[in-house]
């Protein structure tokens, strides 16, 4: 399926310029509105959803919906913001905030300074707090899921994705490839019905702290646990990394989630890394947090209602208000035969 430049998404409130990119589960495309603000749409995969039998392209559309329902629970300036869901004609959206910059993965060097590394780390440690908090786990944190926004001349970092892949390859009967993010993703994370906490984005994110810091990716965690490959040690790879970072990411990585810290302030604290002091704060505009409230209840009841109702989704959005179908927009192309960056 594409969209493509020009394509006018709900009868032109949203106008396609291009797609930013794609992967087997979703593809996301940057747009502008009526106002010419810049925003990004995320849908699904129509390859992926064309290979797919009804009752899975109806788990698959609501756990799509239920990451909406996940970004509106976590209000971080450092977790890429949610706007707005709708269905135009068979395909679920969702509207995001554009972060107009490179990802972890593409800097060029490869290698961050110790302390701009740990800045980085320390914003999507603060981000991945709220969304714990929120009874939440990311399970796909790695170097290609951060974005640097400039802010005020500022750099920071932005967390993007929730495992949607993750989630819904681990409930599928079939036999597929999981996606996971090879030296980023813990060992747990790659056995089907294993219970997850805080430690698998701990490992996740001391593995993005690997990459930083070295510009080499660490070795899978599967290949360490099976084929007993030893993980270098980072100050191995990079003298200059102090001892205290060292033993912290060692200590982060470990393939027994116990030996891990259990939460994230607990693992930034081994970094010496305290809380920042609104880093962790809800960013609401001034005279609007009643409104904002309001928003979050709002779709968190809209999208839970629709999750809950599981394999009669792609029945019934049809006929939902909310989700505004524009009957005269254009639509993506259906592929007739199924095929496989990950954007969900």
């Amino acid at each position: 399926m594409a969209w493509i430049a020009g394509d006018r998404l709900q009868g032109g409130k949203y106008t396609i310029e291009r797609e930013l990119g794609r992967g087997r589960f979703g593809i996301t495309y940057l747009v502008k509105n009526r106002n010419s603000d810049r925003l990004v749409i995320k849908t699904l995969n129509d390859n992926l959803l064309q290979s797919l039998s009804k009752s899975e392209r109806a788990r698959l559309e609501t756990m799509f919906w239920q990451e909406a329902v996940n970004l509106t629970r976590c209000q971080h300036q450092h977790i890429v913001q949610f706007r707005t869901p709708f269905k135009e004609g068979d395909y679920p959206c969702l509207v995001m905030e554009y972060v107009d910059g490179v990802s972890l993965a593409d800097l060029r060097p490869p290698k961050l300074s110790e302390p701009d590394a740990l800045r980085y780390i320390q914003q999507i440690g603060e981000a991945l707090i709220v969304v714990h908090k929120n009874g939440l786990i990311h399970r796909d944190v790695h170097p290609g899921n951060i974005l640097l926004r400039n802010r005020e001349g500022q750099l920071e970092a932005v967390l993007i994705d929730f495992g949607l892949a993750l989630d819904f390859d681990h409930i599928l009967t079939t036999s597929r490839t999981k996606e996971v993010s090879d030296g980023f993703t813990p060992p747990e994370l790659y056995a089907k019905g294993s219970i997850t906490h805080a430690y698998s984005d701990i490992y996740s994110l001391a593995a993005t702290l690997y990459k930083l810091l070295t510009g080499k990716t660490p070795v899978d965690a599967v290949n360490r646990k099976l084929n007993g490959e030893h993980l270098v040690s980072p100050k191995d790879l990079n003298p200059q990394i102090s001892d205290r970072t060292n033993r912290a990411i060692l200590t982060g990585m470990k393939l027994d989630h116990k030996e891990r810290s259990q939460s994230v302030r607990e693992w930034l604290d081994s970094l010496g890394l305290t809380g920042e002091n609104s880093q962790s704060s809800v960013i609401i505009p001034p005279n609007t947090k009643s409104n904002w409230e309001r928003n979050i209840q709002f779709w968190g009841v809209v999208i839970a209602a629709i999750a809950a109702i599981g394999t009669l989704l792609s029945g019934i959005v049809g006929w939902i208000p909310i989700f505004h179908p524009s009957p005269s927009s254009n639509q993506p192309s259906q592929s007739p035969s199924p095929s496989s960056t990950k954007t969900p």
